[in-house]
């Protein structure tokens, strides 16, 4: 029987990105250690429920605000030792406080009850050294374990009864009166004229991603923008138009994605008296139709809405009702990377909802709609296989639902050829399959995101990154750029660091034409992809028997469908990814997807070769590299083709 020392490890607060607990979790496994990840978005009572069984509680927060969610510590720490007195050992990590010193907050929390804290994050090897000082301090030993530690998914249950019907015209009107009752702006949904709103033709996505197509190899470039007041937005909007903007949009702000439109509201109010933006987005719930109009009066470009979270039903008939044209998310892309609890099931029910939106409004305004998927993910060390087919799978059900015009995303990783590779495949196999369910007529373009996680803090460096991102998405034939700021890692970009991102992506698009690259290598990658995509689309249809949202729901249930970093508990977490010695991301245990032999030997091979060069002795060495060397601005030069280890 084994003995090992019991760790219970995660999260707490809204930061639904945090990445350093699964490292944890990853290090102490590969020690011998017992551990239990809760996750991300936990409460504090998620830990007490089960701290009991276990020798060490870690918790970790890093959104700056732990002080909000610990205040009931001492208490229920208390309360806890009264109902059993065995010795545990509490620690506290990440990036607890936003405004006091370090020395004040581990003051603070260590009168709490803790018993090391971490005001800021610290490598594992110091966390280790110290946890074994303390195990021997309070004299706690190994105890007995029983089963494995592997963490545990949520079933689904009468996943039988999933198919990939899309929302009769009876469902989508009885739900949309409940839908537009949320909040007092929906009414104005049935009292603006959709078919002028909508009038002007260059305005609409569509009709630009045709134009480009037709005329232009060009990518379109889009930065991301979103403020709390109508006014500062157009200025906005119309200050990067100047600088080469082809296409505008907004991100919805953090309340409105969390339906908290109470809190948007006072962000406004707040904004209105202090003069800078208490919102990170655009509170369209708060400005209505009538903001959205606004905007759209202002500007000569197609308008596209981006939010982040499962349900935007309410946010997106608002949106388009205004004459927004492009709407992003999808039933998996939006679920997986930014919700903990939300059942796949519920997902694909509310996004049906916005396919027969966009459906809907073709049929009776004779707007196209442009439905757009995000395949960044979690966006760290994504091997493309996974997003490319969760696109391809968002694509077949919009189509389905009548959807024609289609956008699929993918984030840039760093290496050129496998992101040369990721979108070409992305681009060419979304539309085999969309071909091969019998939707021919639909209008496909690609979107580059450029590299998605930490940015190099090295403003030289930050600037090169994006001038050479460009390079890469015009290489790669992609439609659009979704562009990045040289300041992403210091502060929230303001218009002026989003126009200098603007002119360093069209310097780097015309720079394009003169690069050359290894066609090999690229064909190289295109072709392992290809391989891969077919076998895990393969399996999902399997899986399925019929319905591509069944087989996408059992593949995430068996975690051939895995999504790094995920807070979902309908999540598995177990498939991990590095960069082999170019940079490239591989799979470090390909034995979890459906691939051939030879796939697998491929991916072990390329993480071997980078553990032997780079001395490691355990992929956690690897993974703690790969998260941290660009924003710690520990590469060469960007691509990093050749040049990772050097």
């Amino acid at each position: 029987m084994k003995k090992a020392y019991r760790l219970l490890i995660g999260s707490i607060g809204d930061d639904s990105h945090s990445i350093g607990m699964t490292l944890l979790k990853i290090a102490f496994k590969e020690s011998g250690f017992y551990v239990k990840h809760l996750g991300i978005l936990n409460r504090l009572d998620d830990f007490f429920y089960d701290a009991q069984a276990f020798d060490a509680i870690f918790i970790s927060c890093m959104n700056g605000h732990v002080d909000l969610y610990l205040e009931d510590f001492p208490r229920k720490l208390n309360a806890f030792h009264l109902g059993d007195s065995r010795p545990r050992v509490w620690y506290l990590g990440g990036n607890l406080s936003v405004q006091e010193n370090e020395e004040s907050v581990i003051r603070r929390y260590l009168d709490m009850g803790f018993d090391y804290v971490a005001p800021k994050p610290v490598s594992w090897d110091v966390i280790k050294n110290r946890l074994m000082k303390d195990f021997h301090l309070k004299s706690i030993k190994k105890k007995d374990i029983f089963h494995s530690s592997e963490d545990e998914i949520q079933p689904l249950q009468r996943l039988d009864e999933v198919d990939d019907t899309p929302l009769s015209d009876a469902q989508y009107l009885a739900l949309r009166k409940e839908i537009l009752g949320f909040w007092p702006t929906g009414k104005e949904v049935f009292t603006t004229d959709i078919r002028k709103n909508h009038a002007d033709l260059k305005k609409n996505f569509h009709h630009a991603v045709l134009n480009r197509m037709n005329r232009n190899k060009r990518p379109m470039v889009q930065p991301r923008t979103g403020v709390a007041h109508v006014k500062d937005e157009i200025d906005i909007l119309m200050m990067l138009r100047t600088h080469g903007l082809d296409i505008s949009s907004v991100q919805l702000d953090a309340a409105s994605r969390k339906k908290m439109f109470h809190q948007a509201m006072e962000g406004v109010h707040r904004t209105q008296m202090g003069g800078t933006s208490f919102l990170n987005g655009f509170p369209i719930p708060v400005h209505g139709v009538q903001g959205i109009k606004q905007i759209i009066d202002a500007i000569d470009t197609p308008f596209q809405i981006r939010a982040g979270s499962p349900d935007h039903r309410f946010v997106y008939e608002i949106a388009l009702a205004g004459g927004a044209s492009s709407l992003e998310g999808g039933f998996i892309c939006y679920l997986f990377p930014y919700d903990k609890h939300t059942s796949p099931l519920e997902s694909l029910q509310y996004w049906k909802y916005i396919d027969k939106l966009a459906q809907w409004y073709y049929r009776q305004y004779q707007v196209i709609i442009n439905r757009e998927y995000f395949g960044a993910l979690t966006c760290c060390l994504i091997e493309p296989t996974i997003p490319i087919c969760i696109n391809i799978i968002q694509a077949l059900l919009s189509a389905r639902s009548g959807v024609t015009c289609i956008s699929a995303g993918i984030a840039e990783q760093g290496n050129r050829a496998q992101d040369i590779a990721a979108i070409r495949v992305l681009d060419q196999l979304t539309r085999s399959y969309l071909a091969k369910y019998g939707y021919r007529n639909c209008t496909l373009s690609t979107v580059f995101h450029q590299y998605m996680a930490a940015f190099p803090t090295d403003i030289r460096k930050a600037r090169d990154l994006i001038v050479n991102s460009s390079t890469t998405g015009t290489l790669a034939g992609a439609s659009r750029i979704m562009t990045k700021t040289p300041v992403e890692s210091i502060h929230i970009p303001t218009r002026h660091d989003n126009a200098e991102g603007l002119d360093l992506n069209r310097e780097g698009i015309e720079k394009a034409f003169d690069t050359s690259y290894d066609r090999m290598k690229v064909d190289h990658e295109v072709r392992v992809l290809e391989r891969q995509v077919h076998a895990v689309m393969g399996k999902i249809e399997e899986l399925g028997r019929g319905s591509i949202a069944r087989g996408a729901m059992r593949a995430f249930q068996e975690g051939i469908l895995d999504v790094a970093f995920s807070p979902s508990i309908y999540n598995r977490g177990r498939l991990l990814t590095a960069r082999d010695k170019d940079g490239a991301i591989r799979f470090v245990n390909p034995e979890i997807m459906p691939f051939e032999n030879q796939l697998c030997d491929f991916h072990r091979e390329k993480i071997q070769e980078r553990m032997v060069l780079d001395r490691a002795t355990r992929i956690y060495e690897l993974l703690e590299k790969d998260l941290t060397r660009i924003w710690k601005n520990d590469f060469k030069v960007w691509p990093l083709d050749g040049t990772y280890l050097l």
